[in-house]
């Protein structure tokens, strides 16, 4: 199952969810009847499908996409990136409450959010890791290619925005980088 199919499955789940709860608040059913249990059923769905790397990807694109530096050549947006981390669910008042320092807390959100990206790059467009940060310097340098399809590029843009917040923060590019590739691989060996 590819993450992009998984996301509008999450989609069409969550609607799926919504339509039965609006028709046991329309038709009184109460309890364990039919369309409270496909409900039920429904929504545990929707929230098992929007836990894993490729829905996160997606949201992140979106966000990235959506932001109005998302996606600019040759230099990352920092803005953009911080903007996907925050669609994740990351950056949170608690978030930084609870982390010892705001750059360890941008580090460990960046690399997380590149290891995703990571293995959604390998599921729906059959990259390695390494072919998304040779496109993301191809980006930065001005070089690149016309040829790459528009959600691959979205995919590169959102990992070099994630990185540019990163070095915001005073960490190199390729400490993110290097822990998203160890999070990778020990995700792909589990």
């Amino acid at each position: 199952m590819s993450p992009v199919t998984t996301h509008a499955e999450h989609v069409a789940a969550e609607l799926e969810a919504r339509a039965a709860l609006r028709d046991i608040w329309n038709h009184g059913y109460i309890g364990q009847s039919g369309p409270h249990r496909y409900a039920a059923a429904a929504g545990n769905l929707a929230d098992s499908l929007a836990d894993n790397p490729g829905t996160r990807t997606v949201a992140a694109i979106a966000a990235n996409r959506a932001h109005r530096d998302g996606g600019r050549a040759p230099k990352p947006s920092v803005k953009a990136g911080r903007a996907a981390l925050r669609a994740l669910g990351r950056l949170t008042h608690d978030d930084r409450l609870n982390s010892p320092t705001t750059a360890g807390m941008v580090h460990t959100a960046v690399s997380e959010a590149i290891a995703d990206a990571f293995h959604h790059a390998t599921d729906a467009h059959g990259m390695r890791p390494g072919d998304v940060i040779a496109l993301h310097h191809a980006r930065t340098h001005g070089r690149f290619p016309s040829c790459v399809a528009d959600d691959v590029r979205a995919l590169v843009f959102l990992v070099g925005d994630l990185l540019a917040l990163a070095t915001a923060y005073g960490w190199a590019w390729e400490y993110p980088v290097w822990e998203a590739e160890d999070l990778y691989a020990e995700e792909r060996d589990q």
